[in-house]
C-alpha cells in the first residue's frame, strides 16, 4: 500500500484562496461592508484549499521512513496542514459574519489565535520545503 503526496497538479490551489478573496472584496464593495466580506472569502479560500487539499492525492516518491512521515502529517495534504487550513478558513468566516452581524467578539484572543495559527502553518511550510529539498 503506497503513501499519498500532494500532487503537482495541486499547484492551483494557491489561485483558490485569491479568487475567494477577490469575490469577497468584490461583494463586500457591493454591498458597503469591504473589510467583513474580505474575511469571508479569505475563510472560504482557506477552506477551499484544505478541502481540495484532503481529497486530490497521489502515490508518494520512495523515500526515508523519516521523510514519509514529516510529508504525511506536515507536507501540503498531510494532516495537521489541513486542519490549520480548515481552522483558518473558519475562524476568518466567522470573524467576518461577527462584525456584518454586529456579534461581539473577544478581538484581542480571537485574532491572536488566527495569528498564531498561521504562523504554525508557515513553520509547517518550511519544514517541509527543508525536507524536500534534501538531496535524496
Amino acid at each position: 500500500m503506497s503513501e499519498m503526496k500532494r500532487p503537482k497538479s495541486k499547484d492551483f490551489m494557491g489561485f483558490l484562496f485569491v479568487a475567494f478573496m477577490f469575490l469577497g472584496l468584490g461583494i463586500g464593495i457591493l454591498i458597503d461592508e469591504v473589510a467583513p466580506a474580505l474575511f469571508v472569502g479569505m475563510g472560504l479560500g482557506f477552506l477551499s484549499m484544505a478541502i481540495l487539499d484532503a481529497i486530490i492525492k497521489e502515490p508518494v516518491e520512495e523515500g526515508s521512513k523519516y521523510e514519509r512521515v514529516i510529508e504525511s502529517y506536515l507536507g501540503k495534504g498531510g494532516f495537521i496542514g489541513t486542519i490549520i487550513l480548515a481552522l483558518l478558513g473558519l475562524g476568518f468566516i466567522l470573524g467576518g459574519l461577527s462584525i456584518l452581524t454586529g456579534f461581539e467578539v473577544e478581538w484581542r484572543i480571537f485574532g491572536g489565535v488566527l495569528i498564531i495559527l498561521l504562523g504554525i502553518w508557515f513553520i509547517m511550510s518550511a519544514m517541509r520545503a527543508i525536507v524536500s529539498s534534501k538531496p535524496r
